[in-house]
């Protein structure tokens, strides 16, 4: 199983914050590097000190996100999904854990932008998910670049993304969606 040690650093100027992160990712039996890029991307744009990369969950809770932010209660606060995710766990997960934010993030604006139809009339709670996709070739041109120790610095500004991966710049628009 392929690891992947990145050193992120997040430069969010909307949010005024500046940190970094080591980051530990196992490429499983089926994932595309791609995968990894968007948990990379999730974590730079939703950095908090309590973001959890693949959780374990209660027994009872069938699903499991790409990344979480529990609350104090320990319940679900901010729940993300990187790349395919079923219509029916959205619905499963935005009514299960109600008052957590659910943001899911992939590849392309136009997938992004399709989903949230796809899930318009399935999903009860739809005004708790936000879909987030990149412009065309953005994660792939990433994903292409990585290597077993990765230096990613993730600068955003409003709608705007840039990656930093060894030297290389990647730009992208934000392309963001809510119901």
């Amino acid at each position: 199983m392929p690891r992947l040690n990145v050193d992120l650093s997040v430069n969010d100027y909307d949010r005024e914050l500046f940190a970094e992160r080591k980051i530990v990712l196992e490429l499983r039996e089926g994932e595309a590097f791609v995968h990894i890029v968007l948990k990379i991307i999730a974590m730079a744009m939703f950095h908090h000190p309590k973001l959890q990369i693949e959780p374990t969950m209660d027994d009872e809770d069938r699903y499991k996100p790409d990344l979480l932010v529990r609350a104090e209660d320990y319940r679900p606060e901010l729940w993300i999904e990187c790349g395919q995710v079923r219509v029916q766990k959205l619905d499963k997960v935005t009514f299960r854990h109600y008052d957590a934010r659910v943001v899911v993030i992939k590849r392309y604006e136009r997938e992004a932008r399709e989903l949230l139809e796809r899930c318009r009339g399935e999903v009860r709670r739809l005004e708790a998910i936000e879909f987030i996709g990149f412009d065309s070739g953005f994660v792939d041109r990433v994903a292409d670049t990585l290597t077993g120790k990765n230096d990613v610095v993730a600068i955003l500004s409003g709608a705007s993304l840039q990656l930093v991966v060894g030297g290389t710049t990647f730009e992208t628009r934000i392309h963001r969606f809510r119901a």
